[in-house]
């Protein structure tokens, strides 16, 4: 990129220089010359000089053009970009923050639903449990007495296989 050209009253101003001499401007020789009677070098220099001072004037002011056009429209657009990207990424947040405690309540909803599901089944099982405990007790009672001597002698052989296999695993683990 080009430096920018220094502004002072030492340095001239491109935009109109060379101008066409005022009227009545003496030359070297002190001869009063007109602008129609300079030599065709002198004549086509100005022009060149003039041509590079529109040049100069347009380039700066596409310049100073470029530059506003530039900066404002990209720094309105990244600022556009960051707000909408901020604005997006709340909106998310929300988002998963509902979704997020939508979740842990339906959850809890579940866990509270299965632990009343498991409570009731286990009372159920527990009310087996006894009716059962209480039928077998019964008739395990009632068979005692309807069969007293076949219940003892099943009580003393059954004492007799637990002694023979403590006997034989206490054998066992003295080797």
């Amino acid at each position: 990129m080009a430096e920018k050209i220094p502004r002072s009253s030492d340095v001239p101003n491109f935009d109109t220089y060379p101008s066409p001499p005022p009227e009545g401007q003496t030359g070297q020789s002190g001869v009063e010359r007109s602008f129609v009677e300079r030599s065709s070098l002198e004549q086509r220099a100005a022009e060149l000089g003039a041509a590079a001072g529109k040049i100069a004037f347009i380039v700066r002011q596409t310049k100073a053009n470029v530059e506003k056009l530039a900066q404002r429209p990209i720094y309105d657009r990244v600022s556009g970009l960051a707000e909408n990207a901020r604005v997006r990424a709340e909106h998310l947040r929300r988002l998963a923050e509902g979704r997020a405690q939508e979740l842990t309540l339906t959850a809890r909803e579940k866990t509270a639903e299965l632990g009343r599901h498991v409570r009731k089944k286990s009372a159920e099982l527990v009310r087996q449990a006894k009716s059962g405990y209480v039928r077998a007790r019964y008739e395990a009672g009632k068979k005692v007495h309807e069969y007293p001597v076949h219940t003892a002698v099943a009580a003393g052989a059954l004492g007799f296989l637990v002694g023979v296999g403590l006997r034989i695993r206490r054998a066992r683990r003295a080797y």
